[in-house]
């Protein structure tokens, strides 16, 4: 129970870190905002990242990469409770996925781009849960229950 609530508090900040008006603003000012459009243009999601835009912030571009990437692998260690791989990788993916469209209709940028970057961080968290198991013994191997 104490890990489901964990990962809805989680979920709710990846949300308002993903969706707020202007992440840099609340970064720098605490301002959290947020301004729905009912009719978004679709076509955002394929608009590759422009390098104008990445070059001039590339420290603002590079943070909030850096911040997909880890607040999805971290999510994934806490559905997968280090071991039941389907219980997070799949939820994760998903929430990926349904982040990056809600942007849309909160005035931000989803991008398929940005859905591959989350992925890949669910993907480390995966491997890192499968080399951390793999180096547990067996259930019946351990003088105790754990």
């Amino acid at each position: 129970m104490l890990r489901f609530a964990l990962a809805v508090i989680w979920m709710i900040f990846l949300f308002i870190c993903t969706c707020t008006t202007n992440f840099q603003n609340m970064v720098l000012h605490y301002d959290i905002s947020f301004k729905f459009d009912a009719s978004p243009d679709w076509n955002q999601l394929f608009i590759l990242p422009n390098t104008d835009v990445i070059r001039d912030h590339i420290r603002w571009y590079s943070f909030q990469k850096i911040g997909h990437f880890t607040g999805f692998a971290i999510l994934t260690l806490i559905l997968t409770n280090m071991g039941q791989w389907r219980l997070g990788v799949i939820p994760a993916v998903g929430y990926a996925i349904a982040t990056e469209i809600l942007q849309l209709y909160f005035m931000r940028d989803g991008r398929i781009v940005d859905m591959f970057i989350d992925s890949s961080g669910i993907l480390l968290a995966y491997l890192f849960v499968v080399l951390i198991n793999r180096r547990k013994p067996p259930r019946s191997a351990r003088p105790w229950p754990l």
